[in-house]
């Protein structure tokens, strides 16, 4: 009889923890995320990274152009964690120019809405393996090339 009990505990034991899906924490997580239909580095204006530094805030990252050079811009701001998504609001200034900005990133799949004042995009993101900041200055370097590749082309 306590075999049978032993058993069931362990038969139930099993079940309970298959059924329950479970979310890993995002803190201490980095993710690169460029629109879904950009395969390369052409537009840095859309690319976004984040970094989850804390159990209430989000680090948003983006590139702005100051003289034909690149710029990291980073802001952080609190985010709303669900089992199925996590959503934050971000406000950027950068020389006057003003820009509101929603993102509803899905945590199973990756994919985040994004609505830039007027304009929604959708964004795949990759979570990133290295140190964010690196990752960052990586990928900041890729968009540089294209940009000084399209200022060389351009005539006088």
């Amino acid at each position: 009889m306590l075999k049978f009990i032993f058993y069931v505990l362990i038969f139930s034991n099993t079940i309970f923890i298959f059924s329950n899906k479970v979310n890993s924490s995002p803190i201490g997580k980095g993710l690169s995320c460029k629109p879904v239909d950009q395969i390369n580095f052409s537009n840095f204006d859309v690319f976004r990274g984040l970094f989850f530094e804390s159990n209430k805030s989000v680090r948003v990252v983006s590139f702005k152009s100051k003289n034909s050079s690149l710029k990291i811009i980073s802001k952080v701001t609190p985010y709303k964690i669900s089992n199925e998504k996590i959503e934050f609001k971000i406000k950027f200034i950068w020389y006057g120019d003003i820009s509101f900005e929603n993102f509803i990133l899905n945590r199973k799949t990756l994919l985040m809405k994004h609505e830039n004042n007027d304009s929604k995009s959708d964004f795949k993101c990759e979570i990133l393996k290295e140190d964010f900041m690196y990752e960052m200055n990586n990928i900041k370097s890729k968009y540089q090339s294209q940009l000084d590749n399209k200022l060389k082309s351009n005539g006088i």
